[in-house]
């Protein structure tokens, strides 16, 4: 498994090393109507809720390294029909594609991660592990955004090409890989589909799993706000203020990279901030800090905000390893993958509700503007609230041991 362990922050950096991430709102824009580039992104994300759980499963029967690699595959198979987009159902396919991506990805790439851990007696090394393996794939991040916008404000498909590289080397890392055993004789094989959802459903009734779960749910939607509509705001900017000269897709590029950097930054420091502070005062900041970001980017178009999309990426990289340092050794090794994929589902379907919702307040016509822009942004800031509440009114119950 040594073999594993040397790869695989490798694979895991290669296959997040998405260089469209920072101009893919202004790709989709030149061909499509703003009504059908939120579309796309809903598109994306139930896709990803169809996939997830199917995937989980899939990685716990038949195995962890086919699972990756086909999340490594459909990434070159979204990259191509990206290229050839040349209209909105083509769009569709390279979107669903890169559902697939994400379906097979997560959840599985943690758990392999653990049990080759686990096989060479080393599970006590996967927070900090973890916390490093997501350092390195964040600065991977970055430097794909940097590159892609730079290479965007050029041509736009240009950070296209760029990551079909990135994704063969991924494929590459991925057949290298041997398949972990760890924990996975006796009762803790995966079950029959149907009982296996049931099992993996009891894990959200236990504590804390069930908190957590829904705390996840709530913070992912809030992350994913200025992730989507950050690079429209950016294009807003560029026609109202004097930004020397820098085009809205290499402005993007610098803040994703640079947001990618410190988050990377919080990563490496989340294990120590966790020891430090523990498990409730860390989860609370982050949410907090993120109900803030959303907050501010809905009542000013200002150019000073963009410190705030640089700090976007810093709550959810504090909580990652953390919490998967406590969700993944709780969870039967049958059921890992499988229940990493219901949070994901999870997590997906509600962003999808929020973006199918956020879809019918604008036309199909409309172009973006900052009256517009401001209101979706208001409009998930109420939500988030609404939903914080009851998380933090179930806090002390579910979250004392931790």
């Amino acid at each position: 498994m040594n073999n594993n362990l040397r790869l695989y922050p490798w694979y895991n950096t290669a296959v997040h090393f998405i260089a469209w991430m920072p101009i893919f709102f202004l790709y989709f824009s030149e061909t499509l109507s703003l009504k059908e580039v939120i579309l796309l992104e809903a598109i994306y994300y139930i896709t990803v809720v169809i996939l997830e759980v199917p995937s989980g499963y899939f990685s716990d029967v038949i195995g962890r390294k086919v699972t990756l690699l086909g999340s490594a595959l459909f990434l070159v198979l979204a990259s191509l029909f990206y290229l050839w987009g040349t209209h909105f159902w083509i769009f569709v396919l390279g979107q669903m594609s890169f559902a697939g991506w994400m379906a097979f990805q997560s959840g599985t790439n943690t758990v392999f991660h653990f049990e080759s851990l686990k096989a060479e007696n080393r599970e006590s090394e996967y927070g900090d592990r973890e916390a490093f393996v997501n350092k390195l794939s964040m600065y991977g991040s970055g430097a794909a955004a940097l590159i892609g916008g730079l290479l965007g404000s050029y041509h736009l498909t240009w950070p296209y090409y760029f990551t079909l590289v990135a994704a063969v080397m991924a494929v590459v890392f991925a057949l290298l890989f041997k398949e972990p055993k760890a924990g996975r004789s006796g009762d803790e094989q995966a079950q029959p589909v149907t009982q296996q959802i049931q099992t993996t459903i009891k894990y959200i009734g236990t504590k804390p799993l069930g908190w957590i779960f829904a705390y996840l749910v709530v913070i992912y939607v809030l992350a994913h706000v200025p992730y989507e509509f950050y690079q429209p705001y950016l294009k807003l900017l560029e026609g109202d203020y004097d930004l020397g000269g820098m085009k809205a897709p290499l402005i993007s590029g610098l803040l994703y990279a640079m947001a990618m950097f410190l988050g990377a930054w919080a990563t490496g420091q989340s294990m120590n901030a966790y020891r430090k502070f523990g498990l409730k005062k860390l989860l609370f900041f982050s949410l907090f800090l993120m109900l803030g970001i959303v907050g501010l980017l809905s009542v000013w178009l200002h150019p000073a905000l963009m410190v705030i999309i640089l700090i976007r990426s810093i709550p959810r990289a504090l909580i990652k390893a953390p919490i998967n340092s406590i969700i993944t050794p709780r969870i039967a090794a049958g059921q890992r993958a499988t229940f990493h994929s219901m949070i994901s589902l999870a997590n997906r379907l509600a962003f999808f509700g929020s973006l199918f919702g956020l879809s019918f307040i604008v036309s199909k016509e409309q172009l973006t503007d900052w009256p517009t822009l401001s209101l979706l942004f208001l409009i998930c800031v109420g939500f988030g609230i609404f939903f914080t509440i009851p998380i933090l009114w179930q806090a002390n119950k579910h979250l004392k041991d931790l």
